[in-house]
Formats: C-alpha cells, sequence, structure tokens
C-alpha cells in the first residue's frame, strides 16, 4: 500500500528564475505541456523562454514527471517530481483519446473536431495515457492522489 503521496520523489518550492535550471536538473529527452496566461503549448523539452507568464508546465517521459505550477500568476512556484523508477507505486493507467478530426490533421499539426487547432511532439497521436497515482488514509480507504502524464499514444499503440 502506498502512503498518502509517497510517490512524489520529491517537491518544494522553486523560484522564477531557477525554472529551466530546475528542469533541466531533474529531466531530459521528455516531453512538454505548458500552459500560461497567453497560450497552451505542447512540444518537446525546451527551455521556456517567457517564465512571468507560466502557470503550469508539465515535463514528462514514460518513467517520470515534473510539475511546476502556480495558482495564479501573483503565486510563488511550487514543484514536485514523480519517477516511477524510485519505488513500487499503486497506480492505474487510463488511456484518454484526443479529440481530433483525421481528415483535417496532417504530421504534428492537430485540428479538434469542434474546429480548434493543436501540435503535438509526435505524428499520428491517437491517445494520450495518463497515469493515477492511489494513496491509502489511515482507515485504509483508497483514493486517487495525484495524476501524470506518461506519453502520448499513436495509431494502434498500447
Amino acid at each position: 500500500m502506498t502512503e498518502k503521496e509517497e510517490y512524489r520523489t520529491q517537491h518544494g518550492s522553486v523560484a522564477e528564475a531557477d525554472i529551466n535550471a530546475l528542469i533541466a536538473e531533474k529531466i531530459s529527452g521528455g516531453n512538454m505541456l505548458l500552459m500560461d496566461t497567453e497560450k497552451f503549448e505542447c512540444s518537446p523539452q525546451k527551455k521556456i523562454e517567457d517564465t512571468s507568464h507560466l502557470l503550469d508546465v508539465r515535463v514528462f517521459t514514460p518513467e517520470k514527471e515534473l510539475r511546476i505550477m502556480r495558482p495564479s500568476i501573483a503565486d510563488e512556484f511550487t514543484y514536485r517530481l514523480i519517477d516511477d523508477t524510485a519505488g513500487t507505486y499503486d497506480y492505474i493507467d487510463e488511456d484518454q483519446y484526443l479529440d481530433i478530426d483525421a481528415k483535417k490533421s496532417s504530421g504534428t499539426a492537430y485540428v479538434a473536431t469542434g474546429g480548434g487547432t493543436y501540435t503535438l511532439p509526435v505524428e499520428h497521436a491517437e491517445k494520450i495515457r495518463i497515469r493515477n497515482y492511489i494513496s491509502y488514509d489511515n482507515q485504509g480507504i483508497a483514493q486517487i492522489t495525484d495524476f501524470r502524464i506518461v506519453q502520448y499514444l499513436t495509431k494502434g499503440e498500447s
């Protein structure tokens, strides 16, 4: 059984000026899901040029995810690192279909069924794998206490 939030390998606060250094130190070769006050971006891991507008970034590989976030632009950044190679944890994986209009999408440029556009760092994406971490309270009652992105799945991949 996993005690509450034991799956978090590390967590703490990080200064805005140190965000890129923390990412480089903790994870490499991953993908990013970045949300700031002006845009939503999915890309291969790279340096974040404008951290002043950053609200949330997830940098992930199949083995781990570093999430840096703040609730509002006025708040301080906190981070947490989940590294599945650092222990054995209870979790449930789920594969969620992406909203893709296959007739209008090509390469890494995707069009949603409602007409919105977005890019992903992989071609022929179909799903995204999410890992939900299960923790148990003092009475042994299970609850999902966090989740992370594991990977994008292409057509036919499971």
